[in-house]
């Protein structure tokens, strides 16, 4: 079981859905002044746009941000989206997102130093536990620390989802589902 954390991380490193939804929340810029935001380099060519409520699609500039300095971008090199690959079966890897892996790779390889990874993705937390990096990650919803967003936080940003997916995590690393065979022998 994860510890609760006494303090909030100072440096996050982003996943798309979450900086979809931040958007979409009225969060985002909330989020850049309180922390130090991190993105990996397939997540600032993937999160192009999000969609108001009303249908509008509102575009996300995160090339600018980067250019500016409000948010950093970090790009995992080959061997180490390789490495993450290589500890998970081929199916259990397949469900894990190009900028979900990249991601991984950066918090796996500490390349994203001192960085908390968030992430909604149910594999994605998952492998984070599998991989043994569990207290690198955290919510949505705990990274606000009580700020109430402008709509709903949806399920897949709050602390119950984020704690049930690293348990799940947890118990694919002790039985060996999901992982590449032999790899804790």
């Amino acid at each position: 079981m994860t510890s609760g954390r006494t303090t909030r991380p100072s440096c996050v490193l982003f996943d798309a859905d979450v900086v979809i939804a931040a958007h979409e929340l009225g969060i985002w810029h909330w989020l850049v002044r309180n922390y130090r935001v991190l993105v990996p380099s397939v997540v600032v060519h993937e999160a192009l746009f999000f969609r108001t409520r009303a249908g509008e699609r509102v575009d996300i500039n995160l090339p600018a941000l980067v250019k500016t300095g409000e948010i950093e971008e970090l790009a995992a090199g080959v061997e180490d989206i390789a490495k993450v690959y290589s500890y998970f079966d081929a199916w259990f890897a397949d469900t894990i997102h190009a900028g979900e892996t990249e991601g991984l790779a950066l918090v796996l390889t500490d390349r994203a130093t001192g960085a908390m990874y968030c992430c909604g993705d149910a594999r994605a937390i998952q492998a984070l536990a599998m991989l043994g990096l569990g207290d690198c990650g955290v919510s949505l919803e705990s990274l606000l620390g009580g700020k109430k967003p402008r709509g709903r936080l949806e399920l897949q940003f709050t602390e119950g989802y984020f704690r049930r997916n690293l348990d799940i995590g947890r118990e694919n690393r002790i039985t060996g589902t999901g992982l590449a065979k032999g790899l804790l022998d």
